[in-house]
């Protein structure tokens, strides 16, 4: 079974919904792993005694699920330098390439080799958490992209959508998202979760379950914004009591508490409903 966390744009907070989710259905007994075919990041970490590397964000998710971290998890990285993008493929060194030929190109040869290790992760569990990038519906790359809408509709993914309400535009975003699709992708989204929200949630009012019963789907919670003491890969600077990534026991004590956090403010029952009905 594949569940799919996407963002309406970078930084919507997909990475922590994800490592929340991933820890909560372990906790709960499933077997799950987590998974992002690519991810762009200046911060990763070496695993496998140095064999091969992935971002940070999938490597604390693969703790979340208890699992020892592999590149399976993350088997392209791309870490950009100076204007172009060094290229990784499960661990290996592919190329050196500008940012515009990356995402252009159609990677098909990739592209074949990420549904393959998707259909071997899920045939090994019981629940496969894939998280998307930036976001989750570019036009101009529906053709070229490994990462997003393409990996969902060729596993057939249920898709939860993250939009960050701190910035203002929110519920354009998610309008804005499922405009962009057509009626058998729109199939694919099953609902939407607000992040980073600041105040008094009843100024919502009932504007977001409008917003669901518009589009057929659900609205799933607004999380209110909080802080946390893990690395973040969007960060180059370290946080305040930064908790370090080879201090496991303490991550998975923030990781518990993050998690209880996101719960307690989404409605995971709808959750657990959209992928028993994906099963």
């Amino acid at each position: 079974m594949y569940l799919m966390v996407a963002g309406t744009m970078s930084n919507v907070g997909k990475s922590t919904l994800v490592m929340a989710l991933c820890r909560y259905f372990t906790r709960k007994g499933l077997n799950v792993a987590p998974f992002k075919s690519q991810n762009m990041s200046r911060k990763f970490i070496n695993i496998q005694n140095g064999k091969g590397k992935i971002a940070i964000a999938q490597y604390v998710q693969a703790i979340a699920c208890e699992k020892e971290p592999t590149m399976e998890f993350n088997p392209i990285l791309i870490v950009p330098k100076e204007g172009k993008t060094q290229v990784y493929f499960m661990g290996e060194f592919i190329d050196y390439l500008t940012s515009e030929r990356y995402m252009f190109d159609s990677k098909e040869k990739l592209f074949a080799q990420i549904r393959d290790m998707l259909e071997k992760l899920s045939k090994n569990h019981d629940l496969v958490i894939i998280e998307g990038a930036g976001a989750f519906v570019e036009p101009n790359l529906k053709d070229s992209e490994i990462v997003n809408l393409r990996v969902a509709k060729s596993v057939g993914a249920q898709v939860i959508l993250v939009s960050d309400i701190s910035r203002g535009g929110a519920f354009a975003q998610v309008a804005g998202t499922i405009e962009l699709m057509d009626n058998k992708e729109q199939k694919l989204l099953k609902g939407f979760v607000f992040t980073k929200f600041h105040g008094d949630k009843s100024l919502l009012k009932d504007a977001p379950q409008i917003l669901a019963k518009r589009y057929s789907i659900e609205y799933l919670g607004t999380v209110p914004y909080f802080e946390n003491k893990i690395p973040d890969e969007d960060l180059l600077t370290k946080k305040e009591g930064e908790i370090a990534l080879n201090d496991k026991a303490q991550i998975i004590k923030e990781i518990d508490r993050i998690t209880d956090f996101i719960i307690e403010h989404i409605d995971i029952s709808k959750i657990e409903r959209i992928i028993s009905e994906g099963m």
